[in-house]
């Protein structure tokens, strides 16, 4: 009998960016973390991995069995035909646009085991104005937050005060996030946050001082187990830029930001599989600040440092409902986005 086919989609590298070039800083990170999965997958060795590329990136190996080159334009027909030959799917994109929960949708059609969050539950979590409702209501720390409308922000603003980060409701990463730290900023940031939405709604947010940090998390059913505190390396600005990270991080909140971010976790019923929660690290406490329903650039450096095989422990969280009875960490890894970067020139070369 044949192993089982896992179809891992990443969306940015496997053919769903549209026509033009595909941005090289996005296409670095999104095909590292593709990369480290399927690495998993293989030395697990119980499934065989299928995987898609844009074909405006032939140049990049993938560890997978069998690699699927994608033209611009035939990102949905080539996905579809894809569900209809594999025996389960692991999707791995930005929550923008609802891009990550459609697809997710599309595997729940499909009829075939999802490897990550459900779509309702990704739907939910992508939306940070409805996480922060949920995290207030739980009475969880979370800094204030306000929505608006873009013809609303300078009101907003005001009423949150300054400083300010302005978000897209839907944005992935930093895309569109901007540190405001008065009146005069406001209209450059809100042109840039144009550039990162089609959504009319935004959300502002008390800006608080702190360690960029977030929490790993493998999810199966109503159970949850933190695997590491990560570092961010974040330069603070309009916009913000992810520069990097560490894993884990040593903090004397390390063990309150794993507690909170479970709790955030809690919240959402369909979070399964890998979990990312985003938080800020102050003196006295570990402030909410997202969750973010699929693998996040942290799994790169955690898969070197844990001591389990994290692709096997997904399929077991999201297929057995199962999580390690334990887990250890090896040592310390950071790694940096021009580490990214300069792996795929050195392909490109």
């Amino acid at each position: 009998m044949s192993p089982p086919k896992v179809f891992v989609h990443e969306f940015v590298t496997g053919g769903g960016w549209p026509l033009g070039e595909v941005p090289f800083d996005l296409a670095s990170e999104a095909a590292a973390m593709l990369r480290a999965v399927l690495a998993d997958f293989s030395a697990w060795g119980a499934v065989r991995t299928v995987t898609t590329l844009d074909s405006r990136l032939d140049h990049f190996a993938l560890p997978a069995d069998e690699v699927i080159s994608v033209s611009p334009g035939q990102h949905a027909s080539v996905f579809k035909s894809l569900l209809a030959h594999s025996d389960a799917a692991l999707v791995i994109a930005p929550e923008t646009d609802g891009v990550l929960a459609r697809l997710s949708a599309s595997v729940e059609a499909a009829h075939i085991p999802l490897l990550s969050c459900s779509s309702v539950a990704v739907a939910i979590a992508s939306d940070k104005a409805m996480c922060y409702d949920l995290f207030r209501q739980a009475n969880l720390p979370t800094p204030v937050t306000r929505r608006s409308s873009f013809a609303a922000a300078a009101q907003a603003a005001d009423r949150v005060g300054y400083p300010v980060v302005l978000k897209p409701v839907d944005g992935a990463g930093c895309a569109g996030v901007c540190l405001v730290r008065d009146p005069a900023e406001l209209a450059d940031a809100l042109t840039l946050l144009h550039q990162a939405t089609s959504r009319d709604e935004i959300i502002l947010q008390s800006f608080v001082a702190g360690v960029h940090a977030s929490v790993s998390l493998l999810a199966a059913g109503e159970q949850s187990m933190p695997l590491s505190l990560n570092g961010q390396t974040i330069e603070v600005g309009c916009p913000f830029v992810y520069r990097g990270g560490v894993v884990p991080l040593s903090h004397p909140l390390a063990a309150r930001a794993r507690t909170v971010a479970q709790s955030a976790v809690r919240l959402i019923p369909g979070l399964r599989g890998y979990v990312g929660v985003d938080l800020i690290l102050t003196q006295d406490e570990a402030l909410l600040i997202e969750i973010n329903p699929r693998l996040t650039t942290s799994y790169i450096g955690l898969r070197r440092v844990i001591d389990v095989n994290l692709a096997q422990a997904i399929w077991d969280a999201c297929l057995r409902g199962a999580l390690p009875s334990q887990v250890r960490l090896n040592g310390q890894v950071s790694f940096t986005k021009d580490q990214l970067r300069h792996a795929l020139t050195r392909e490109a070369a």
